[in-house]
């Protein structure tokens, strides 16, 4: 598991990274491109290539990214039935849900991998050998590590996002805060500051979103296939 080289994966080419976080941020356009291209990265870095793949054959991109949509509708329906029958035993039914919700996680995750490595939706929904490959205890591993990694980065990049906006609306709520009347004129200017803050946070987050994301899928991916 190369934690570091997972990591770099994003920055070594820029233009790649540049086009794909442009697509992240366009709606629809993001959700028919962005899937297939995360199997992408699975897929090369599943055959040992760690350069961050293009945009060549943008078609491939869309119907693999229908693929991921189609196997992602399947494993939630499947674990909406599952957990919605563990909820009605007694006493142990939400302990049996929050386990089944784990389980479902990680197996979903092992389908997606292997649509990327075989791109057949057949082998993706086959639940007993992608459940055993989920199970195996370096792709746990690696899944977790990673989540972990992600969940801090975002987490410290939102932190960093509020402390500046707050920053930034504290000239202008000075005279709430100290018990007196707000300004008309600083009232004025508060709100192209909130508008501001959202739309520059908003671009932040979707740059470190997806960059995280093409860590997570390396990382996971190259689990997967040791």
């Amino acid at each position: 598991m190369n934690i570091g080289a997972a990591l770099g994966k994003p920055f070594n080419n820029i233009v790649n990274l540049v086009i794909g976080i442009v697509l992240m941020a366009i709606p629809l356009l993001n959700i028919l491109t962005i899937p297939g291209y995360f199997l992408r990265i699975a897929k090369r870095t599943m055959d040992k290539d760690n350069k961050l793949p293009g945009f060549e054959n943008f078609g491939e991109l869309v119907v693999n990214s229908i693929k991921v949509i189609i196997v992602g509708i399947v494993y939630a329906i499947i674990w909406m039935i599952v957990s919605f029958i563990l909820m009605f035993i007694p006493l142990i039914g939400p302990v049996l849900v929050l386990v089944c919700n784990i389980v479902f996680m990680f197996i979903a995750l092992s389908a997606m991998m292997t649509l990327a490595k075989s791109g057949n939706i057949g082998e993706a929904l086959g639940i007993p050998t992608v459940a055993k490959k989920a199970m195996n205890v370096g792709f746990i591993v690696s899944v977790i590590v990673g989540g972990i990694i992600t969940a801090i980065v975002m987490g410290v990049v939102f932190v960093i996002l509020l402390v500046i906006a707050g920053a930034s609306l504290l000239p202008s709520l000075t005279p709430l805060l100290t018990g007196g009347v707000m300004d008309p004129a600083a009232l004025a200017t508060l709100i192209p500051i909130l508008i501001t803050s959202f739309a520059v946070g908003m671009v932040v987050l979707v740059v470190v979103e997806y960059i995280m994301m093409v860590f997570f899928y390396s990382l996971v991916a190259e689990s997967y296939q040791a």
